[in-house]
Order: C-alpha cells, then sequence, then structure tokens
C-alpha cells in the first residue's frame, strides 16, 4: 500500500491573515490628563495637566499603514520650575486580523523627542528608533478592548551639560473603544489609562520621569 506524499510532513505554518481594509486617509486626536512623577520624588506640588496627541496618516486596503504623529505636555513640578516633554514619530505599519474578535497593529519607525526641565536644567533633544502595537478585543455592540504599547530608544545631548545620553521611553495604554460610521467615513472612540516611563533624563545624575493619568480620543477614516 502507498503512503501518502505527504506522511510524517509537518504542516506548514502560516502567518496572521492581513485585515482587510477601506483605504483612505486616517486622522485622529487624544486629550489626555497627565500627572509626573520623579524617581527621586524631587516634583513638588504637582497636578494634572492637559497634553494631547495629534496623527495623520494614509491606510492601504491591504492593511498596510502609515502615519505621523506628535505629543506634547507641559507643567508646573514645583514653582516656577517647568517640565516640557514633546515627541515626534513616522511610522509604517500593518492591520492583523488573526481571529474574528481580534485585530492586531504592530509598527516600527523612527521618533524624535525632547525634554526641558527646569528643576535639573536639562534641555535635552534626540532621535532613535520606535517600536509599538495597538490591539483590539471585540466584546459586542460596537464596543472593544484595546490596548497599546510603544517602546523607543533615543540618542541625543543636553544643551546645557553639553553631554551625551540614552534615554529609553516606555508607553502602555488600555481602555475602551466604539466603533461609529457615517456615510463614507468610519471612526472610533477611545476612553482609558496611559502611563509612560522616561528613563535616564531627568535632573543632572539621570534620574527617571514618569507621567501618568486618563485618555479620551478619537479617530477616524476618510
Amino acid at each position: 500500500m502507498a503512503l501518502p506524499v505527504f506522511a510524517g510532513t509537518p504542516a506548514p505554518v502560516t502567518a496572521p491573515p492581513q485585515a482587510p481594509s477601506e483605504q483612505g486617509w486616517t486622522l485622529g486626536l487624544e486629550i489626555m490628563a497627565l500627572q509626573p512623577y520623579q524617581s527621586e520624588g524631587q516634583y513638588d506640588d504637582t497636578d494634572y495637566d492637559i497634553a494631547w496627541r495629534g496623527s495623520l496618516g494614509y491606510q492601504f486596503s491591504d492593511g498596510l499603514f502609515l502615519k505621523g504623529s506628535y505629543f506634547g505636555y507641559k507643567t508646573d513640578t514645583d514653582s516656577n520650575e517647568d517640565l516640557d516633554v514633546a515627541s515626534v514619530d513616522l511610522v509604517i505599519g500593518q492591520n492583523f486580523k488573526p481571529m474574528e474578535k481580534l485585530s492586531i497593529s504592530p509598527f516600527i519607525g523612527v521618533r524624535w523627542a525632547s525634554f526641558e526641565e527646569d528643576y535639573g536644567d536639562i534641555d535635552f533633544d534626540g532621535w532613535g528608533i520606535v517600536i509599538g502595537l495597538d490591539a483590539t478585543r471585540a466584546l459586542g455592540n460596537n464596543i472593544s478592548l484595546y490596548v497599546t504599547a510603544k517602546q523607543s530608544v533615543l540618542f541625543g545631548s543636553d544643551d546645557y551639560y553639553d553631554d551625551d545620553r540614552t534615554v529609553l521611553i516606555s508607553e502602555v495604554g488600555a481602555g475602551l473603544q466604539y466603533d461609529f460610521c457615517f456615510g463614507s467615513v468610519t471612526g472610533n472612540v477611545r476612553g482609558g489609562v496611559e502611563g509612560q516611563y522616561w528613563s535616564g533624563v531627568s535632573d543632572d545624575d539621570s534620574e527617571d520621569m514618569s507621567l501618568f493619568g486618563f485618555v479620551l480620543g478619537v479617530n477616524f477614516r476618510f
């Protein structure tokens, strides 16, 4: 009796299917209420202040996307002591749909970021690489659970101390998403929490700084 031709041959591993997407421009805006923290507890009298993130991109029908985004935040860490941080990302990514209710969008790109702190006389800016992931899990009735994560490493210099620094920025967020559609425009509204950890950037001895708070955002696809 002849044996099957592929007997004993491992089944081929297939990649997660690309998520079919409507081609078009994407636009996003997030308003955040964030509070700063410092690893040595040097920030006094801090409170929640407004930050914002805006994005503009283009999504292709096969799930590939390009996106640029800007994040900005400014607050007082003590009397007349300002903290001002900003970042700009340019990334390329791909939408995947490994399960009917699960969507995953990994991405990679470049980042520029700046960190200005009156308390430590810090004036840093640098360039580097950012990688990240955005995932949603549908719960029903157009409501989903979303999770985001980013990691970047930056190489730059401090203008005040005239030294070179390596800065790591870790970001995580989670919350609920509501999807909507009107006419040819689709989009979603998100509400959740976000945390950022800036390593080796605060004070003159490379302490860490973090931000934590709440986020409300809206995204459109035209």
